[in-house]
């Protein structure tokens, strides 16, 4: 048992470390419009489900408070994006995250305690990171004007949710 929870935990931050090294020139280039709306809604759908994952599972005063502002920041920003996406017919969103942020909240609802708090620290510091890097790059190079101003609108909420995400620290 003790063998399973430690392997899970080395497990999640490969996963997503995996993530960013598959979009190593983020900064430089960003996607494609419908790549961009993918991987914006994908990374909404994956910070709702994993803060209500730790509103249920965490004893954590703080990552529960951080958990709830997630929450509604990534609700604020998946509402957002479909209301521009509702309008277009050119692009269209995910119905559900894809294999590799299922797989860490199929991890993360295996784990208990202070084994899913640091895990949980973790998988939210790779996507916020992640996330803020993505809207950045779209915020100053996107293709696309209406998701351009989304990103760029989005991007210091994200910034802020990556910043205190960084600050987060599971108890020992």
């Amino acid at each position: 048992m003790v063998r399973t929870r430690r392997a899970l935990l080395e497990a999640i931050p490969h996963a997503f470390a995996a993530l960013l090294l598959a979009r190593p020139a983020l900064a430089q280039s960003p996607p494609p419009a419908s790549d961009f709306v993918t991987q914006v809604a994908v990374a909404n759908m994956f910070g709702i489900e994993s803060a209500t994952l730790a509103l249920q599972k965490s004893s954590s005063p703080t990552i529960k408070d951080y958990a709830h502002r997630l929450a509604d920041d990534h609700a604020k920003a998946a509402s957002g994006l479909r209301r521009i996406i509702a309008r277009r017919s050119d692009i269209a969103l995910p119905d559900r995250p894809d294999s590799r942020h299922l797989e860490v909240l199929r991890d993360l609802g295996a784990l208990e305690g202070g084994d899913f708090d640091k895990a949980y620290v973790k998988a939210q510091r790779s996507a916020h990171q992640e996330l803020a890097r993505l809207l950045e790059a779209y915020a100053q190079n996107g293709g696309d004007s209406e998701l351009k101003a989304f990103a760029t609108e989005a991007l210091p909420l994200f910034q802020t949710l990556d910043r205190k995400a960084q600050e987060l620290s599971p108890a020992p």
